[in-house]
């Protein structure tokens, strides 16, 4: 190839509108560099239709007459023996158009007119397949395309070809982009939506918690008041007596000392079961509260877990008599109540669940606390129950996954929990389970929980 076409060549393959993505102006400047290297006046670019009976002019530039045209389109039933050409997709030299028998055709209609004497046609290549060319056509007589001219020709139409490609990588991140950018809004709607979700969960797991509560609470209450409500009975009856014996007038000192005594008796019943009611109460009112505003604040653990614990004895209670406690005296942190007892509750109450069937005489459930660290404590809830199959330990902290379906279990304790643990709280779950040796739940809590503001709390 001679210089000047080789420094034409590497102009325009190192141009930046090849590979910029915009064909069109990569277009216009192959046409440009054919009508330079090849001093013609007249270039164009074809593509063929996917029929391959058809093929359109997208940009024809004339330098003689200052025109561009588009548009044009020539059709295999017109010129069949110039298709037939295209067909070998190789390049169509003809030197003189006028009597070439792939170009004749175009003679009088076209070729005449125009004043063309020769035409150069190369294939233009995407994937392996001709699906176009880059026509050059010399106004005047005949000429001979020199094997220089082909080879500069067939280059620039492989230029188009990359052009095409690079205007597709465009369009196809462009469509990407596009298509993460949608992708992104749906994972920022869902996941926004699957937090209300939680939030709704953990409120209702909440108010669940809190109508167990309830309800034990008033179970537990109905002891000890059955018991005053026993003993005051037994005070009206002896004061019904004296009062009868002292208008009579058959008081007598035995009868004094006897009604004494079953009146101190009534007393201490009085004062030992409302004391255990009013007990009740108070931790029950203390939970609530603790579960309602959930602010951080220093926590004194020992109190917090012996309060849980009155709570949760109608659930504890149906499989052990007492919840060992295993808190250091003054152990304090600053967190959030109202979670740290969400979190004991739903561990404790799936241990009540879970952890004995069938039921056994040795049930064992226990409450730890201890110091990790200056900065870190450690909360535990331990059974001696069935324990957990290690094929299903991974899948404990999911939401919805339960072993007790259809039997009253949500699969959200411990989905809960795991979440109020590692977010709110600001700390990590694990659980150590072998089958037949029970389980035990570790929450890592850090001494001073990250700041949430009320209106964001879970």
């Amino acid at each position: 190839m001679r210089a000047a076409l080789q420094d034409i060549m590497r102009r325009v393959s190192m141009s930046p509108l090849i590979d910029g993505g915009a064909e069109a102006d990569a277009i216009r400047l192959v046409l440009a560099s054919a009508c330079e290297g090849l001093a013609i006046q007249r270039a164009g670019v074809w593509f063929l239709d996917p029929s391959r009976q058809e093929i359109r002019c997208r940009l024809l530039i004339d330098l003689a007459h200052g025109t561009e045209s588009e548009d044009l389109v020539l059709t295999q039933r017109d010129y069949p023996a110039y298709f037939d050409a295209l067909s070998r997709e190789r390049a169509i030299a003809a030197h003189d158009a006028h009597s070439d028998p792939s170009t004749r055709e175009f003679s009088a209609g076209y070729l005449a007119p125009l004043g063309i004497g020769a035409m150069l046609d190369v294939p233009i290549r995407h994937h392996g397949q001709m699906i176009g060319i880059v026509c050059c056509e010399h106004t005047g007589p005949a000429r001979t395309w020199t094997p220089e001219e082909i080879t500069f020709a067939t280059g620039l139409g492989d230029l188009v070809g990359r052009a095409i490609n690079a205007r597709q990588q465009r369009e196809a991140q462009e469509a990407l982009a596009v298509l993460n950018q949608e992708l992104e809004r749906r994972v920022e709607a869902r996941t926004a939506e699957l937090r209300d979700m939680q939030s709704q969960f953990v409120e209702t797991e909440k108010m669940a918690a809190l109508g167990g509560l309830v309800a034990g609470v008033a179970h537990e209450i109905n002891t000890p008041l059955g018991v005053a409500v026993t003993a005051t009975s037994l005070l009206r009856d002896n004061h019904r007596a004296m009062s009868e014996a002292v208008a009579s007038g058959r008081l007598s000192r035995s009868d004094v000392t006897r009604w004494l005594a079953q009146q101190d008796q009534a007393i201490d019943l009085l004062e030992a079961n409302i004391g255990r009611a009013a007990h009740l109460v108070d931790s029950f009112k203390q939970t609530a509260v603790d579960q309602s505003t959930d602010l951080r604040e220093i926590v004194a653990l020992g109190p917090l877990v012996k309060r849980t614990l009155t709570s949760l004895q109608p659930i504890t209670r149906q499989v052990c008599e007492h919840v060992q406690v295993h808190v250091p005296e003054g152990l304090s942190i600053e967190s959030h109540p109202g979670s740290l007892i969400q979190v004991l509750t739903n561990l404790l109450t799936n241990a009540a669940r879970h952890a004995f069937a069938p039921p056994r005489p040795n049930a064992e459930l226990a409450v730890a606390a201890r110091v990790l660290d200056k900065d870190w404590v450690e909360l535990s809830v331990r059974d001696n129950g069935v324990g957990i199959d290690p094929a299903l330990q991974r899948r404990v902290f999911e939401p919805f996954f339960t072993t007790k379906r259809g039997q009253g279990g949500s699969g959200l304790g411990l989905s809960i929990a795991y979440n109020l643990v590692t977010q709110r709280l600001g700390g990590r779950l694990t659980l150590d389970s072998m089958p037949g040796q029970g389980s035990c739940f570790r929450a890592v809590l850090p001494r001073v929980a990250p700041q949430v503001q009320p209106d964001n709390a879970s």
